[in-house]
């Protein structure tokens, strides 16, 4: 999935793009898978940028940034 900046910033103001490229966007099996991966990526050394929320448009999401300064997004949606 490809945001454009103008999509990111709607929910989240204050985003400004990573140095080191473009974000990718990663869907997870289930919510919690969210919430795992949230949590191995920042013990890996990610720094969190938004942590695991229920987004208004379905999905539980959560936003870091790697070590380089890629973005790094995840998401699932919260029910079929």
């Amino acid at each position: 999935m490809w945001d454009t900046i103008d999509s990111v910033k709607s929910f989240d103001p204050g985003f400004e793009p990573g140095t080191g490229g473009p974000s990718l966007a990663f869907e997870c099996g289930s919510p919690g898978e969210v919430d795992e991966m949230y949590a191995a990526l920042v013990v890996a050394g990610c720094t969190s940028a938004m942590k695991p929320w229920d987004a208004a448009w379905g999905q539980r999401y959560a936003s870091l940034l790697d070590p380089d300064g890629h973005g790094i997004d995840l998401f699932a949606a919260l029910s079929e």
